[in-house]
């Protein structure tokens, strides 16, 4: 059984090993993403706050779910993205969750908690110093 499911796996995923069968994990990043909005240009919430995030299969601009289906159903579903300058057309069915996006938010997400508390500083000093003999 395991030729049988080695050989179909094959056949889609020529020279990779099947699930399972990896030798090592191999964790790659890139310095260049795809994320080209950090704010729905709708709610103005900053991408890692959105719940369902979305992006256009067209301009690559990222919403937020409700907002963006919204406000292409309130404009008769032909709308221009509002995000500012972007000269595309939106059509519901090409706005739309995929992975790479969640990934991309989770790295976001991960970053800003690294970062989030950079400006305080604790000050361990003492204020004046003690008397090693009689604490």
């Amino acid at each position: 059984m395991h030729q049988f499911q080695q050989a179909v796996w094959n056949v889609h995923h020529d020279g990779q090993p099947m699930p399972g069968e990896e030798q090592e994990d191999i964790v790659m990043t890139s310095t260049e993403s795809s994320i080209k909005n950090l704010k729905c240009p709708i709610t103005k919430k900053h991408i890692n706050e959105l719940t369902e995030p979305v992006r256009s299969l067209d301009c690559k601009h990222i919403y937020d779910r409700n907002a963006i289906l919204n406000f292409i159903k309130s404009n008769h579903g032909n709308v221009k993205c509002p995000e500012s300058a972007c000269p595309k057309m939106l059509q519901a069915k090409r706005v739309i969750c995929d992975p790479l996006l969640l990934f991309e938010i989770d790295e976001l997400r991960t970053l800003s908690r690294q970062t989030a508390r950079t400006d305080v500083i604790e000050d361990f000093t003492e204020t004046e110093p003690q008397d090693e003999e009689n604490p």
